[in-house]
C-alpha cells in the first residue's frame, strides 16, 4: 500500500461510535485519513428538545484524526434526507488528490453531492450502509420505495469500487441491489469493544454501591435495556411481562430517553415492576450499568443496526433480542449466550425471562459466552479489511 494514499470519508455529523473508527484508522498509519463531515452537531453539546436536556457525549469525539466541517445550507434540527446539504463539499472532493472515498449511507443530500463528484474525479468509492430488509412492506409508501430502490440502486451501486455490509442480514439487502457480489466486502457492525471491557466494574464492592445508589435490592435480578425510547422499541412490553413473572425479585432498568419516558415510568408503578431509568447518559455511565447488569433485552420491531447491542455484548450479559433487530442473528446465538424471539410473537419472552432468573448457573453461562462472539465484531476486523482493498488496488 501506498503510504500517501488519500482516503476522504463523508459522514453526516461526529459521533461517539465512528470516532473510534476514525482514530483507529489514523493510528495505523496506512493511508492519509481526512473526514468530512455534513454538520457540527455531535462534536459539542446541543439541546435536545425531545429530552429537555442538553446533550453531550462524555468521550471524544473530534480527537486523533483530521477532519474538516462545510456549512450546512439545512438546520441541524432537521431530520431525513435534506438534513445535509453542503454543497461547498463538491469542489473540496473534485479537487482533493484522494483515490479512495467512504461514504457512510446514500441517506442525505450530501451524500449524493460527494458520490458524483467521487465519479467525476475518477475516485474509487467504498460505500458502507447498514440497512436490512424493512419489517413491512404492504403499504403503500414502503411499496414505493421499495419500487424507487429497485430502480436507482443497482446503477448507484455500479458506481462504486467496493460496498461494505455490516452484518447477514445487511448483506442480504444489499444483495438485491449489487448485481457484481464481488464487491461486497465485510465490515462488521461494532463498537469500541476495548472501552466498554476497560470501564466494566468488576468489584463487587463497586457494583453493590452503584446498585444501592440506584435504590436497586441487592438480591434483585437486573435486566436492562438500553435505546431511545419509543413505541419501536416495544419497551412497554418488557415492563408488562415483568410484571407476570414468577418472582418480583427483579429489577427493570431503562438506559436512555425519549416520547415514551412517561409512559413507561407510570406503567412500571401501575404494574407494580421495580423500575429505575436513568434517563440519556454517556458512554462511561452505560459502561458501569451494564456491569451491574444480568440480563439485557432488545426487542424493537425494527433496529437495522442498533450498537446498544453491541455495547451489551462486551459484559458476561444473558442477550434476548427480536428478529426486528438487524444484527441479533450475528450477536446472539440460540440457547449460547440468549435468545432471538420471532418478531410478531413476543409471547416466548415470558418463558425465556423465569428460564433465566430460575437457572443462575445457565445465566452465567450465557454470560461467558458474549466474549468468544464479540471478538469478530470489533473495529480492527473492518479496518484491515479496508486496507485490504485499497491495498490489493494499487497490486493491479
Amino acid at each position: 500500500m501506498n503510504p500517501k494514499d488519500k482516503l476522504l470519508v463523508f459522514s453526516g455529523n461526529p459521533t461517539q461510535y465512528h470516532s473510534p473508527l476514525f482514530r483507529e484508522i489514523e493510528k495505523q498509519n496506512q493511508v492519509c485519513l481526512e473526514v468530512l463531515f455534513g454538520d457540527e452537531i455531535g462534536g459539542k453539546s446541543f439541546y435536545s428538545e425531545e429530552f429537555a436536556s442538553e446533550i453531550k457525549w462524555d468521550v471524544p469525539v473530534l480527537e486523533g484524526y483530521k477532519f474538516r466541517f462545510f456549512k450546512n445550507l439545512s438546520s441541524s434540527k432537521r431530520k431525513g434526507f435534506f438534513s445535509r446539504n453542503n454543497p461547498s463539499i463538491v469542489p473540496y472532493v473534485l479537487k482533493s488528490d484522494a483515490k479512495f472515498v467512504l461514504i457512510h449511507g446514500y441517506d442525505t443530500l450530501t451524500s449524493w453531492y460527494v458520490y458524483f463528484a467521487s465519479l467525476i474525479s475518477f475516485k474509487k468509492i467504498i460505500w458502507r450502509g447498514e440497512a436490512v430488509e424493512p419489517v413491512s412492506t404492504k403499504t403503500f409508501i414502503s411499496k414505493l420505495k421499495i419500487l424507487i430502490k429497485s430502480a436507482v440502486l443497482p446503477v448507484y451501486f455500479w458506481g462504486c469500487y467496493k460496498v461494505l455490509y455490516s452484518c447477514k442480514l445487511n448483506k442480504k439487502y444489499l444483495e438485491n441491489y449489487v448485481r457484481n457480489k464481488n464487491k461486497l466486502i465485510s465490515f462488521p457492525c461494532s463498537v469500541d469493544n476495548k472501552f466498554f471491557q476497560e470501564n466494566r466494574i468488576v468489584d463487587p464492592k463497586n457494583i453493590n454501591t452503584l446498585k444501592k445508589s440506584l435504590n436497586i435490592p441487592l438480591e434483585n435480578t437486573i435486566i436492562t435495556t438500553c435505546s431511545r425510547l419509543t413505541k419501536r422499541k416495544r419497551t412497554m412490553k418488557i415492563i408488562e411481562t415483568i410484571s407476570e413473572m414468577d418472582t418480583k425479585k427483579i429489577t427493570m432498568l431503562i438506559i436512555g430517553d425519549g416520547p415514551e419516558r412517561i409512559n413507561l415510568e407510570t406503567a412500571a408503578k401501575k404494574f407494580g415492576v421495580s423500575c429505575v431509568c436513568v434517563g440519556f447518559v454517556g458512554q462511561h455511565m452505560v459502561a458501569k450499568l451494564l456491569s451491574i447488569s444480568d440480563i439485557f433485552i432488545l426487542i424493537s420491531e425494527y433496529d437495522a443496526s442498533p450498537k446498544a447491542l453491541n455495547e451489551a455484548m462486551n459484559f458476561p450479559l444473558a442477550m434476548i433480542s427480536s428478529e426486528g433487530v438487524g444484527t441479533c442473528i450475528d450477536l446472539i446465538h440460540e440457547n449460547k449466550n440468549g435468545f432471538i424471539l420471532k418478531n410478531h410473537n413476543l409471547e416466548k419472552l415470558l418463558d425465556c425471562l423465569n428460564y433465566l432468573v430460575n437457572n443462575k448457573d445457565r445465566l452465567n453461562m450465557m454470560g461467558a459466552f458474549n466474549e468468544k462472539i464479540i471478538a469478530d465484531y470489533s473495529y480492527d476486523k473492518g479496518i484491515n479489511n479496508i486496507f485490504e482493498v485499497i491495498n490489493d488496488y494499487e497490486k493491479n
